[in-house]
């Protein structure tokens, strides 16, 4: 039996909270959990990380709190000696390195190139053996787990490594004495079921070609979107690599010579191009043909009658994201309103997605009646002919698209 809140969302991962010396949330370690409420133990570290760290970075969740205090996340050997790209701001997490983790000189030396890139550390279950001592450096925080540690010992531990960057956690603290002894001790920060017990973080686990758009969508349409993250992330996907490697070499794009590397295809296509492609490939993927053509549908109508309607306060890339946004509910299954809580878009483009405000909104708005009169063959006479006739251009234009990007 799978593990579910009263709305139907899965267990994304568990959070305990981590107090400070006024008895206030200063941190929260996140634990692995999953449907059938198994821990990292059963099912291994390699594969408890990759879920956290999936679940973490990409489930949809109104459960928000976890996010405003840094994150305690342990993670395998494995992730650490990869190297691999973790999304999230450094100033957000402290990394776990647990006993299990043994301090090889390939293992400092990763986490010395985590800490230079601005990742904090701390040393779980800590021996407090000489091979752990190369790692004090890259540490902010010693965990003393207190039901195996005497607190004399631990004393004795703390004294002889007086460093002053290192905050001393106590964990597993059960009782009222135990966290008095250990605060008249002067340990900075305690964990332990006394204080609370880890509380479940239930939400909405985005498929893969659901994560794949809500990628496509986070980057290429902020601010400055990085090219470089952008071919990386079309390397990590060979399906999406292979359909625009199709694209650029069709009549539409194609060059003297063929193209046949990601770098290529950015390059040829342009930023606005390659928007368009990413998002019709990406959304084809993450949901049925018909829903994809909807939405997309919707989305373009609203960038080209912003055009037509020369709107000066809309941008038109605006205007089609707002129409892609807006279909978030069909295309992935996820509320509009959640689903936009997890990205980075301009105000004005979720107020007019969600509340339908300012000139976006009323453009948006008025798109959506002309996609229901022509759906359900009602009240078309009352759409000014030109602009059904728009609509109509665009449905048969994204029909062309979607059979090239297939």
């Amino acid at each position: 039996m799978t593990d579910t809140n009263k709305a139907g969302n899965n267990t994304l991962l568990a959070a305990q909270p981590i107090y400070d010396r006024d008895s206030q949330v200063a941190a929260f370690e996140l634990l692995y959990r999953n449907d059938l409420d198994q821990s990292a133990m059963e099912i291994g570290d390699a594969q408890a990380t990759s879920e956290l760290l999936v679940n973490l970075c990409t489930g949809i969740t109104d459960q928000v709190e976890h996010y405003r205090k840094p994150a305690f996340i342990n993670v395998s050997a494995d992730f650490l000696l990869s190297r691999a790209f973790l999304p999230i701001d450094p100033s957000k997490v402290v990394i776990e390195l647990v006993e299990r983790i043994a301090p090889t000189r390939e293992i400092i030396d990763a986490v010395a190139a985590w800490h230079a890139k601005g990742f904090r550390f701390a040393l779980d279950d800590f021996e407090f053996g000489d091979d752990w001592r190369p790692l004090l450096e890259f540490a902010s925080v010693i965990k003393v787990d207190v039901m195996v540690t005497p607190i004399e010992q631990a004393l004795e531990y703390r004294e002889r490594l007086r460093l002053e960057h290192l905050q001393w956690l106590a964990e597993r603290v059960e009782d009222q004495a135990t966290h008095d002894a250990y605060f008249d001790a002067g340990f900075q920060l305690y964990q332990g079921y006394f204080l609370a017990r880890p509380n479940k973080i239930y939400g909405k686990k985005l498929n893969p070609a659901a994560l794949q758009l809500t990628r496509v969508i986070g980057e290429l349409y902020s601010a400055e979107p990085d090219m470089t993250k952008v071919v990386e992330m079309i390397n990590g996907d060979p399906g999406l690599a292979m359909s625009l490697l199709k694209v650029v070499n069709s009549p539409l794009y194609r060059a003297k010579e063929p193209i046949s590397s990601v770098q290529g295809v950015v390059t040829r296509l342009g930023l606005e191009n390659l928007r368009r492609w990413l998002t019709l490939i990406a959304a084809v993927q993450a949901s049925s043909p018909e829903v994809a053509r909807l939405v997309l549908v919707r989305a373009q109508f609203c960038m080209e009658l912003c055009q037509f309607k020369q709107f000066k306060e809309v941008d038109k890339d605006q205007a089609f994201l707002a129409g892609l946004l807006s279909g978030s509910g069909i295309l992935l299954s996820v509320e509009p309103e959640n689903f936009l809580a997890e990205i980075d878009i301009e105000p004005a483009v979720k107020n007019a997605v969600l509340q339908r405000e300012g000139v976006m909104g009323s453009l948006l708005g008025n798109v959506l009646k002309i996609e229901r009169s022509v759906a359900m063959k009602s009240n078309m006479d009352k759409i000014p002919p030109i602009l059904l006739s728009l609509y109509q251009g665009v449905s048969q234009k994204i029909q062309i698209l979607l059979s090239d990007a297939g």
